[in-house]
């Protein structure tokens, strides 16, 4: 069975770039891919209520800053393979869901603000 979450592309405040750079070798670790350096945002109308399981990265520390757990979700969008990941800090409301790819998922998907998506989210019950 799967989650399926619906919303609205937003655009965000450029952050996704500089934090999956900072955890593309632990993410590539769990999925198997390099994600792309930045995040596709979409704004659900409910707040989503994700599975226990999931990949998880511990939350760390490099030169003073603490970079928190991360937990990773697989999920399609459009027919396309991609991972939900659902930061322990993030600066998104609640009802936000943020997406991983090798590629720029809007670009690859022809996807603009304001488009209107589904995620399936595996594994959800």
């Amino acid at each position: 069975m799967s989650l399926i979450l619906k919303g609205r592309v937003v655009n965000g405040d450029k952050s996704g770039a500089y934090f999956i750079s900072q955890y593309a070798s632990r993410i590539k670790s769990k999925v198997g891919y390099a994600p792309f350096p930045g995040t596709l945002n979409i704004e659900c109308a409910t707040i989503p209520r994700f599975p226990a399981r999931s990949h998880f990265i511990s939350s760390w520390t490099n030169r003073g800053r603490r970079f928190g757990a991360v937990w990773i979700y697989p999920a399609t969008v459009l027919n396309t393979r991609v991972h939900v990941v659902v930061p322990e800090m993030t600066t998104h409301a609640s009802n936000i869901i943020e997406v991983i790819s090798p590629h720029c998922l809007k670009s690859k998907l022809g996807l603009k603000d304001g488009d209107f998506v589904e995620v399936e989210v595996e594994g959800a019950r």
